[in-house]
């Protein structure tokens, strides 16, 4: 029996694998970062709120994360964050609503 091969990626797509078990990062802060030969390292944080002994709350940061990439990954994620960013932005449509 031939085999036949494999399907080869239109446009640079590459399938991603184990998308159901990839976690879902949520952090509000960077608090550090840096780049030691070319690896990037930025810590990921969010503000938890806890209870006192009074009626008030105290907010304390913890760290959710340790992000660690290549600089090539990092560019690739500083180019998505721009995308996302930039999906967000209002846009200015001065005759109503588009389509």
């Amino acid at each position: 029996m031939t085999e036949k091969p494999a399907a080869k990626p239109e446009d640079g797509f590459q399938p991603i694998q184990d998308l159901p078990r990839a976690p879902i990062i949520f952090f509000e802060f960077c608090p550090t970062l840096g780049n030691n030969n070319g690896l990037i390292n930025i810590m990921l944080a969010a503000g938890i709120v806890l209870p006192t002994a009074s009626p008030a709350t105290n907010v304390v940061p913890v760290a959710v994360a340790h992000l660690r990439c290549t600089t090539v990954a990092a560019a690739q994620l500083r180019d998505a964050l721009n995308a996302a960013l930039l999906i967000g932005q209002p846009v200015e449509n001065p005759d109503g609503k588009s389509n």
